[in-house]
């Protein structure tokens, strides 16, 4: 293979990662429901043993449509977890994450009538929502310049 071959090779990476880029756009929705699992798992975890389940099970069965909608639309499932730029993002999650956990377990006495949980419980699905999108744009963005 001479540079020339070697060249047009990378350009043919290049572009199909640009043609990815343009291609991977997830709906709104999709990142709304990984916001509510998100909160799901933080009510399923202040809820009494007996009716954890349930909702875990509920986070399970979206967890399953979504990764068969991503293989519908895209032809795969793209994890969270990529290389580059979209990892501190998942830190940032993560941390919203055990922030709201520690919050409710620390100033919360009764999750389901405590007005401050279902507070906190808004904000970790709203900013997980967020952080879903700004992690799509970031990816995008990191696929055009050939950094994914």
């Amino acid at each position: 293979m001479d540079k020339n071959e070697a060249q047009s090779a990378l350009d043919a990476v290049r572009n199909t990662d640009r043609a990815m880029a343009d291609r991977m756009r997830w709906p709104f929705w999709r990142h709304a429901i990984f916001g509510a699992m998100m909160a799901l798992v933080l009510l399923a975890i202040a809820l009494p043993s007996a009716a954890r389940m349930p909702v875990l099970a509920l986070v399970v069965l979206l967890v399953f449509l979504v990764v068969r909608d991503d293989k519908t639309r895209h032809g795969m499932f793209v994890s969270g977890y990529q290389k580059g730029r979209t990892g501190w993002v998942l830190v940032l999650q993560f941390a919203l994450l055990a922030a709201s956990l520690a919050a409710t377990i620390m100033l919360v006495d009764s999750p389901l009538t405590s007005p401050l949980f279902w507070a906190i419980a808004a904000i970790l699905l709203i900013g997980s929502t967020a952080l879903s999108l700004l992690w799509e744009k970031i990816y995008r963005s990191d696929l055009k310049a050939g950094r994914a």
